[in-house]
């Protein structure tokens, strides 16, 4: 009892590690598909050659579970080298990316290397576990099946565990480096207690025969040869690894996909998983001959896996969004509550077949701990290749929805071939695989399903074209007279209907500086922004854009839109995570702008972090300027200040902007300065001279709110947030559901001009030294862009009177601004 607690809380520990290692090294390599699935290679890779080879050396181990506990303090040991290494990496990253950036085999060829460095002494170590244990405790060949199935079962359970606390807790309670030592004791106390325990653990209590050949079985009711059992340790490992990867692409286009969500959807997986282990011992149990039994799992299983798009399409009624209105509690109780209903069924199946075949290849079995590490490793490595396809072939080649269909093909395969090696008297079982086979190819045709959410009839929508990828599924839709790109079903990413706004974030940035001639753009969207940049004197360009389909997206539907961005000279477009770019080139812009990031998607958090604040800055010229734009209708005050805060910790100075004047969607600019100087003369020039020309006749500095890096003590109890405390990566997934259940406001209409009019308040906008070298005439302009702003969310409430007075003072205050009243 004391040896399965143990391995529970090895279990957690291990899931504890995987999850902030991914989270790591996304930060380090970018987050991309690529990167995040070079990353779990790795770390499989370790988990699969350390099964192998500390199951080939159990048996002739004097005490093995002497050897399991300093398996556990050599996983500790390794993690803290992690640490020194990544250190280094840190460093050396930038000369690496500079070197090998532009050729994209080689550099993923690099971040795999790095990633094996970092990851695989520890899963190594962590690999070796399973069959040592097994080796532990397996006196008996012939209770290989029933002893390792609740290993298992017990090591998974905590896994799951693992991936709630990983996914929930221990980041926003103790940051990522306080986790990590929490992970490193743990490991350490079960290593330690292991060691005590195995003082009194007799030694070779084994009847195994140490390093002899596996035999043949010689009973005759084992006839499954080992060569088929390691392959379908493999195919397991492929479809169970290759539907996480589908089914976690399925729930992306419904979920909010925070840090949260894809914790659940782990959580799910891995609880189910547990659960199969378990049914898998069940069954051994029963009586059932094993492989009948086995073939009734792959079988099953199939058809289960199978049927669940059609069943997702359903639950979401063809892809609504989940928990719509729902709070917090609420709507992870929906989420759960689908995710249980969808993919816990297939898994608890699929999940035991991989712990019954350990029972099947009992005859073949003279070590324990050998053929548990034999099994393991051929199905982590099917893991491996299981993922990759999934992700970067299944999904690009033929969509989600076959994908799942093809692994069901794959396990029905399996079990047609279960059953003719096998001789079945019952040839009418045949039929049940193959039959399957026909209807999977034929009536459950999953090409009729939607791969995005359209409303012809409300919204007046059309899908133009979709792109399905290892990066996410990008549509464009038309709306009405409008085009829009929509990543994941329901993040949009711009589009003509706010062309307007998407100029005014390209066009007032370039304005704000002294003449740039660099210009770096985090996030390209339909271009628009990026495009408008083009509108002034500029001699270079960056893009750098996440999606690759975007791109294409962007190119092939909105040249027309975004100044022909595409066939412009000064542009460069880089494929890649915007940050990861920064941090790797060594290349200086004079103005930088970010485009809106949703702060509650998983990863965006890190683009409002200190750490890429700090490299931002190193990326800057002399004077050079920073622009990050806010979507204030996703942002409550709390994630505002944080954000505040933490740029405030790295530029002197940072200027509140409004994007537009918009009641219900409006966009804020956080412009930073590296220096204290004042509002460049090109700014007062063109406000003062050109300002009918500017958004519409609302002249420049009437988007100007106030001074945020004045003296004052508003923003000092805001957290920051770093990448190893990632407040807004957890803080605003919360609010959002918050949000929804109407606990908390958004930055939009009354709320927000109350927050702009305190700011106001508090700052002096007369006093501000920023605006140094306006007269006192354009110095009434702020004012009148917060009186205009007024009277539209004036206007959106139906206070018709009080927005057309707000109106026409707004309007008094442009002519005073232009000299008309002197």
């Amino acid at each position: 009892m004391v040896i399965l607690m143990l391995f529970f809380f090895s279990g957690l520990v291990a899931l504890v590690y995987e999850v902030l290692w991914m989270k790591e090294l996304g930060l380090l390599f970018g987050n991309t598909a690529f990167a995040a699935a070079t990353t779990l290679a790795a770390f499989f890779s370790g988990l699969a050659f350390g099964g192998y080879f500390w199951g080939r050396r159990a048996a002739g181990l004097h005490n093995p579970l002497q050897t399991y506990g300093l398996l556990e303090l050599a996983v500790a040991l390794s993690v803290l080298g992690y640490f020194q290494i990544l250190n280094a990496y840190h460093a050396l990253y930038p000369a690496l990316f500079e070197a090998f950036g532009n050729s994209p085999f080689s550099f993923a060829a690099i971040k795999f290397l790095l990633s094996v460095s970092l990851l695989f002494p520890a899963a190594f170590f962590i690999g070796g576990t399973l069959p040592v244990i097994a080796q532990t405790l397996v006196h008996d060949p012939e209770r290989l099946g029933l002893r390792v199935s609740v290993l298992y079962a017990v090591n998974t359970l905590g896994a799951a565990a693992g991936s709630l606390l990983a996914g929930f807790y221990l980041p926003p309670l103790f940051g990522f480096s306080g986790s990590y030592r929490l992970a490193v004791a743990a490991t350490t106390a079960i290593g330690a207690s292991a060691l005590l325990l195995a003082r009194r653990w007799p030694a070779h209590r084994s009847g195994d025969v140490p390093s002899a050949p596996e035999r043949a079985p010689d009973t005759e009711e084992s006839v499954i040869p080992l060569s088929t059992i390691r392959a379908l340790a493999l195919v397991s490992g492929f479809g169970t690894l290759g539907l996480e990867v589908l089914w976690t692409r399925m729930f992306a286009q419904v979920l909010q996909n925070s840090v949260y969500t894809f914790a659940t959807i782990l959580f799910i997986f891995l609880l189910a998983l547990s659960a199969g282990a378990a049914l898998a011992n069940r069954i051994m149990k029963s009586g059932i001959p094993p492989s009948r039994a086995l073939y009734g799992l792959f079988t099953l299983g199939a058809m289960l896996a199978a049927a669940t798009p059609f069943l997702f399409n359903g639950w979401t009624d063809g892809l609504e969004y989940i928990g719509a209105r729902a709070g917090w509690s609420g709507y992870l109780i929906q989420i759960l509550k689908m995710e249980i209903a969808v993919m816990a069924l297939p898994v608890l199946v699929l999940g035991a077949i991989f712990p019954f075949l350990l029972k099947i290849a009992e005859p073949h079995t003279l070590a324990s701990g050998r053929m548990v590490g034999q099994l393991v490793a051929l199905n982590t490595a099917g893991s491996i290749i299981g993922s990759l396809t999934a992700g970067f072939v299944m999904i690009e080649a033929i969509g989600t929805w076959a994908g799942i269909r093809l692994i069901g093909v794959i396990y029905l395969l399996a079990a047609l071939y279960l059953f003719f090696i096998n001789k079945h008297e019952n040839r009418a079982l045949a039929a049940i695989p193959m039959t399957g086979i026909l209807l999977l190819v034929s009536v459950l045709d999953t090409t009729r399903l939607p791969q995005v959410r359209i409303d012809p009839v409300d919204d007046e929508e059309s899908l133009l074209q979709v792109w399905e990828s290892s990066s996410g599924t990008v549509a464009v839709v038309r709306l009405r007279d409008s085009l829009k790109i929509k990543v994941n079903n329901h993040y949009t990413l711009g589009g003509t209907g706010s062309r307007e706004l998407e100029e005014v974030e390209g066009h007032l940035p370039v304005l704000l500086h002294r003449k740039p001639e660099s210009v770096f753009l985090l996030g390209l969207g339909s271009g628009i922004s990026a495009g408008a940049v083009l509108d002034m004197p500029v001699r270079r360009l960056v893009v750098a854009e996440l999606i690759p389909e975007v791109v294409e997206a962007s190119k092939k539907y909105f040249t027309r839109f975004n100044n022909r961005l595409f066939f412009d000279p000064r542009v460069q477009i880089i494929g890649e995570d915007a940050r990861n770019v920064l941090s790797g080139s060594l290349e200086k812009f004079d103005l930088i702008i970010a485009d809106l990031f949703i702060p509650w998607r998983s990863g965006a958090g890190s683009l409002y972090s200190l750490e890429h604040f700090r490299t931002v800055r190193d990326r800057l010229r002399g004077h050079g300027l920073f622009m990050q734009w806010l979507p204030a209708y996703q942002l409550s005050r709390a994630e505002f200040g944080t954000i505040v805060r933490t740029l405030l910790e790295v530029f002197p100075r940072v200027t509140l902007w409004r994007g537009d004047f918009s009641s219900r969607k409006p966009v804020l600019g956080l412009l930073a300065q590296p220096d204290s100087s004042p509002l460049a003369s090109d700014a007062l020039i063109f406000s003062a001279q050109h300002q009918k020309d500017f958004n519409k006749g609302v002249p420049l500095l009437a988007h100007y709110i106030a001074n945020l890096g004045m003296p004052g003590e508003e923003w000092a109890a805001y957290p920051v947030n770093s990448d190893d405390k990632p407040v807004i990566e957890y803080q605003a997934p919360i609010t959002q559901r918050r949000q929804k259940n109407q606990e908390v406001d958004w930055m939009t209409g009354e709320g927000l001009i109350q927050f702009m009019e305190h700011i106001r308040k508090i700052r002096e906008c007369r006093n501000d030294p920023y605006l140094d070298q306006l007269s006192p005439d354009l110095r009434t302009l702020p004012e009148a862009g917060m009186v205009l702003h007024r009277s539209r969310v004036l206007k959106q409430q139906g206070r018709l009177s009080a927005a057309k007075k707000d109106y026409e003072r707004y309007k008094d205050l442009l002519r005073d601004a232009a000299g008309e009243h002197r």
